[in-house]
């Protein structure tokens, strides 16, 4: 009965049941400890005509499986080191050298003399071995393996050995049907020459073009970079190659132009990752006729030997590749797990053959075995290896005085920007130059400039915070159509090494671990990422207890995080407590131990991970700042639990103080040093003597307002009087009280065409709401409507660093003339003394 349904013809019954199998068979598959990969190909062949028949492999399944095939390739160049490969690119063409010579003379001999094929129809057979498709690709890209050489080695290599063998296709085909003349060949290198030179010289300026006029990385960006790769593989087909090769030549030249951590390449690796390539996978398993195995002895002994041949020969090539350039026996095993699988290339081959007569029936039965079999020793092959390579693989030393020391703090709650601004002066290195980077994303779209606006009162508040500890601040703004995209594109801007982000323990998906937000931010960058959950100042802990999970001293970066971790328990004068299973414990006491400073440290082993949670609820105090050390999905150290803690931690133990910590992924270059700009400047560019007014005893706020605009603005009348009543709205409502005593009025307006700053002086003082004394020195700052907002805040920034001096105000107010008031402002502040900060708690 069920005949008259299967196959599924409906497009939007095949689609769902491809998507169902994408997500259910790797999950069932990896709790039997077996590859995701091999569940995708074992579902299609289950799923395929030649199985139970639920769906054909019709024009949709080829269409999305072809998609798959050329998105596998377009990733492949995309996500390559250049810097590595130009570097290494011998090794490359030794492997490509040495993974097409090796099967194609083997397999012709074994062709010609043990299957009695002739010799063009043993070539064509053995330059199936020859080719190769990146299947498991994905397996070491999610490891983050792309930039190991023993990938990069495959990638370089499968390049030139799929264009040899695709080649020898073209050539033998042209031969059987007679075409093999001067005007075949002239045709098809003539097709290459154009074809590589089009895309090398054309596609990088045309997509610098685009990148520079494409408003962000949005649908547009992402649909125009999905258009360029197809357009390259359609014309790589004109041009006589396979599409294959033209995707990568894509991935290859648009490489520079993405960023590694972009939301696009998010946007890139998550739509290939998530459907297309686990589509293709299925489609692969589609392929297999099982059946045919059972039609004689005939087909069996084609199909052995064609096994045997993929396998051998490609494990020959990969250990020749090894013992050339010294490589581990787990760097050769991943090459050979990644070059053994047989789909594309030899699909196309073999099809051709059976189309034109050079092969038979039980040659294609036999590719398609040799297809299923190598795809799945391939996937165990590589899933095995990249492990070990991942473990095994050299980090560069940690060097303090090598890696600048950014740190960003995205802002968007009041109530919490100043406990992120002093975790993050904790947690700056004292020999460190680098400023702290205070960051609000405005949404783009409608009433984007008022939530600019009000992002910079925000950043207000943080400037003052920072610079009355002495560190110097550089505020940042940005407007984008996601926040995550924000952030992650200043981390890309900024060169960030550090992100402190604040979570208010709520969150609207038990999918999700801290929101739509920081998620995307955490899995998009390879920074140290710190998420605070403190419910009491930091400094006021005793103790710090960080807890690490199993297999996290393999992490890159953890050093890193420990180092953070340590020296924050110095600065807050606790003692900190070490928690984990024996071996991670081991390796990051190890650790611990050979940093600064010296603290009092102690340990804590736990048989399992999963005596965290009750232990924690034994230990752990209203006094401990308890600190997570998380990975990112898909390292080796992540597992599912570490996704739920921190939401198990706010629910369970409600009172609790604690922090998440996502270990560094990569390493910064030497650290810029700059020396502070001179005070002089601010005054000499910002602060002239005609704007400030020393005489304003007795005059009311609005009055004085205009009394000290007037000199700016004598030949518009009206202004002042106008600007001094936006002044005093602003004076009114969020007054920045810089220290007890000077408060800054701000704002941006047309009349201006560049940030200038005006000076009023009282001694007797003016009262203001918000603040903590009367304000006796009052600066005006104002900036033009249209400029960034960046120099506004430097302005404040450098305003703020000015008046850090104690008894400044004192010194301001006593001052009788615009000289000098100017020559107070210049003096130098002493070593070691400023000015008490504002309490506004």
């Amino acid at each position: 009965m069920l005949e008259q349904y299967l196959p599924v013809r409906d497009p939007v019954l095949i689609f769902a049941l491809l998507v169902a199998t994408a997500l259910l068979a790797p999950a069932l598959f990896e709790r039997l400890k077996l590859p995701g990969i091999v569940g995708l190909i074992a579902f299609g062949v289950v799923l395929g005509p030649h199985a139970l028949g639920v769906l054909d492999r019709g024009l949709e399944v080829e269409l999305l499986g072809t998609i798959g095939l050329l998105y596998i390739m377009f990733l492949a160049g995309l996500e390559l080191d250049l810097a590595q490969f130009i570097r290494d690119r011998h090794h490359s063409l030794v492997f490509g050298s040495l993974t097409f010579s090796i099967p194609l003379v083997l397999g012709s001999l074994m062709g010609h003399y043990y299957l009695g094929l002739n010799w063009p129809a043993a070539i064509l057979l053995a330059s199936m071995f020859s080719s190769h498709t990146l299947l498991t690709y994905p397996i070491a890209s999610r490891l983050g393996l792309t930039k190991s050489r023993a990938v990069t080695t495959t990638i370089g290599g499968t390049l030139f050995t799929d264009t040899a063998a695709l080649l020898v296709l073209a050539v033998i085909a042209a031969r059987h049907q007679g075409e093999a003349g001067p005007v075949f060949w002239l045709r098809l290198f003539a097709g290459m020459a154009l074809y590589l030179t089009a895309v090398i010289l054309i596609l990088p300026r045309l997509g610098k073009w685009f990148f520079r006029r494409a408003s962000g990385d949005g649908a547009a960006v992402f649909m125009g970079v999905l258009a360029a790769v197809f357009t390259c593989a359609y014309l790589a087909h004109l041009a006589g190659l396979e599409p294959i090769i033209g995707a990568f030549l894509a991935g290859l030249i648009l490489n520079s132009l993405i960023p590694e951590r972009s939301a696009l390449m998010n946007r890139i690796q998550f739509v290939g990752n998530s459907l297309f390539i686990p589509i293709f996978l299925i489609s692969v398993g589609m392929l297999v006729n099982v059946g045919m195995l059972a039609a004689g002895t005939e087909t069996w002994k084609i199909g052995l030997a064609m096994v045997a041949a993929g396998l051998v020969t490609k494990w020959l090539a990969a250990r020749g590749t090894e013992k050339w350039f010294s490589y581990t026996t787990e760097e050769g095993m991943l090459i050979y797990g990644l070059s053994v699988n047989q789909a594309a290339a030899t699909l196309a081959a073999v099809l051709v053959g059976f189309k034109i007569g050079i092969f038979t029936e039980p040659v294609l039965t036999g590719t398609i075995l040799m297809i299923l079999v190598t795809s799945l020793s391939g996937s165990w092959v590589t899933d095995r290896y990249a492990r070990k390579v991942a473990l095994r693989e050299d980090e560069k030393a940690y060097e303090p005085a090598t890696a600048p020391h950014r740190i960003l703090i995205p802002l968007a709650n009041p109530q919490t920007a100043e406990e992120l601004i002093d975790l993050a002066l904790l947690l700056r290195r004292k020999d460190s130059r680098e400023p702290l980077y205070p960051l609000t994303v405005a949404r783009a779209g409608v009433n984007v400039e008022e939530r600019i606006a009000s992002g910079e009162k925000l950043l207000g508040y943080a400037v003052v915070r920072a610079v009355a500890a002495s560190v110097p601040v550089s505020p940042v703004t940005r407007s984008a159509l996601d926040i995550q995209d924000g952030i992650l594109q200043a981390l890309v801007d900024l060169r960030i090494s550090t992100v402190i982000a604040g979570w208010n323990a709520r969150i609207s998906s038990h999918q999700r671990t801290f929101g739509r937000v920081l998620d995307p931010v955490i899995e998009g960058s390879r920074q140290m990422v710190i998420v605070s959950g403190c419910r009491h100042p930091v400094n006021t802990m005793k103790r710090l207890v960080i807890a690490l999970p199993p297999l996290s001293e393999r992490q890159p970066g953890l050093e890193t995080a420990l180092r953070a971790v340590k020296n924050l328990a110095g600065q807050v004068g606790a003692s900190l407590l070490a928690v984990s299973t024996t071996r991670t414990l081991d390796r990051a006491s190890e650790m611990l131990e050979r940093s600064q400073p010296q603290i009092l440290l102690s340990r804590q082993v736990l048989e399992r991970w999963d005596e965290l949670l009750p232990w924690l609820k034994d230990t752990v105090t209203a006094d401990d700042l308890l600190i997570l050390v998380s990975v990112r999905k898909g390292r080796l150290a992540w597992q599912p639990v570490l996704n739920r803690l921190p939401r198990l931690l706010s629910q369970e133990l409600p009172g609790i103080n604690f922090a998440v910590v996502y270990p560094p992924e990569m390493w910064w270059g030497e650290e810029v040093k700059t020396e502070p700009e001179a005070e002089d400047d601010f005054c000499s560019l910002y602060l002239p003597a005609g704007h400030i007014r020393a005489d304003l005893a007795g005059s009311g706020l609005a009055a004085s307002l205009e009394l000290i605009l007037d000199p700016a603005f004598s030949g518009s009348p009206g202004t002042a009087r106008r600007l001094a009543g936006l002044l005093v709205a602003v004076g009114n409502s969020e007054p920045v009280e810089l220290v007890p005593g000077a408060v800054l009025l701000h704002a941006h307006v047309p009349e201006v065409e560049a940030s200038t700053v005006f000076l009023g002086l009282n001694r007797e003082g003016w009262e203001m709401p918000h603040t903590t004394a009367p304000a006796r020195a009052l600066f005006l700052l104002l900036s033009p409507r249209d400029g960034p907002p960046e120099a506004h805040l430097k302005v404040l920034s450098e305003l703020a660093r000015l008046l850090r001096r104690p008894r400044i105000v004192d010194d301001l107010t006593e001052a009788e003339t615009a000289p000098e008031v100017l020559a107070a402002l210049r003096r130098e502040c002493p070593p070691g003394e400023e000015t008490p900060r504002p309490d506004r708690r």
